[in-house]
């Protein structure tokens, strides 16, 4: 593997290096797991502002005078409606009204940017691409791009200290013109209470604005760190919790679904599925009695299977190993035991675990 990394840099590469990073693969993308020891990478989450190159999400631009009636129709949330600056975030579904891929949609004067999961990117253009009939619409890879992000309880303070305002609304971005060069700010999905927030910049100003944000006081924290949080905070994540076997209302973000916009791919199930009042499946938190993190696989439930474990770690926070799997309602209790391979058991809770949760907006 170290070969295949070493064959692959990518823009950042030598900056991460300099800084200490050790790096892991997954969804075939290199990431920096971290610069020191999680504990204290987490501390900087918690208590000050991380800095992490988000390598795990990929952009589409769609422009075109039908742009957003086109994309209103393939998406579960409002992009009719947005405004310059707005964004929105959503699913793409198929016609049977499975999950392709989550996405977050900003608008801009002439286009809208899709930001989609890391290697979602080209089969979505596809899949999109076989509805164009007579719309004026064009879908194109988003030019090279960096996207920092600023984590923690200073992560909004950090950024005022570059940047002229910073955005307060979930999912809206503002432009920022900084000695590094242009770039947008996007306000993410709060984890456990702490702002995320979205710096997208060209690449070539990427090592540049990195350093601007160190020398204001950001820390640079590796992708370990921020999963942790992440699956602290109850937040599934495309590819390793959810993907294509899934309906949007069994990864837990019903804001993701308007029910009043009107027609979309796979609109018919999805709805149907709300106005029952239920789904077979959700989105759960584990609780599990092992020191060790496991793989990901099957959870059972008296002698069945009931689901699969997704997302698993360490949390120094709450003492134990824990995780997220979306699970067969017949075992979605809080408090429910169930049982991992290897005869590992766990306990079942709601998403976002009580010690760690605290508030949420729209990472």
């Amino acid at each position: 593997m170290k070969a295949d990394l070493e064959s692959t840099p990518e823009p950042l590469d030598a900056w991460h290096r300099s800084h200490g990073a050790r790096w892991h693969e997954s969804d075939g993308r290199r990431r920096v797991a971290a610069y020191g020891d999680v504990v204290s990478e987490l501390a900087i989450l918690r208590q000050a502002c991380g800095l992490i190159e988000q390598r795990w999400v990929e952009g589409l631009i769609v422009s075109g005078e039908d742009r957003r009636r086109f994309l209103n129709g393939y998406l579960t949330c409002d992009v009719a409606s947005l405004e310059s600056g707005a964004g929105v975030f959503g699913f793409f579904t198929n016609a049977q009204g499975r999950v392709l891929a989550d996405a977050v949609v900003t608008a801009a004067d002439e286009s809208l940017l899709v930001e989609v999961p890391h290697g979602r990117r080209e089969p979505l253009i596809e899949h999109l691409s076989r509805y164009i009939l007579a719309d004026r619409v064009a879908l194109e890879p988003e030019p090279a791009a960096v996207r920092w992000l600023l984590v923690g309880a200073g992560a909004e303070e950090t950024a005022q200290r570059l940047a002229p305002a910073v955005p307060q609304a979930p999912w809206s971005t503002v432009d920022a013109e900084l000695d590094s060069g242009s770039l947008a700010i996007r306000r993410e999905q709060a984890l456990v209470g702490v702002a995320v927030l979205s710096l997208r910049v060209e690449a070539g100003a990427a090592e540049a604005l990195g350093e601007e944000l160190l020398a204001v006081g950001a820390e640079p924290v590796g992708f370990d760190a921020l999963e942790t949080l992440r699956i602290e905070a109850g937040v599934p994540r495309y590819g390793a919790d959810f993907g294509e076997a899934h309906f949007p209302q069994e990864v837990g973000f019903e804001e993701a679904v308007s029910y009043t916009k009107g027609c979309y791919l796979g609109q018919e199930v999805v709805a149907r599925i709300h106005y029952r009042g239920h789904v077979n499946h959700q989105l759960c938190a584990l609780r599990i009695d092992s020191g060790t993190v496991p793989d990901p696989g099957p959870v059972e439930f008296e002698g069945q299977e009931v689901g699969r474990l997704g997302s698993a770690v360490y949390s120094p926070s709450l003492d134990g190993t824990i995780g997220l799997a979306i699970l067969h309602r017949k075992a979605v209790a809080s408090g429910t035991i169930v049982s991992l391979p290897g005869g590992v058991g766990a306990r079942v809770e709601e998403p976002g675990f009580a010690s760690a949760k605290t508030s949420t907006s729209a990472g």
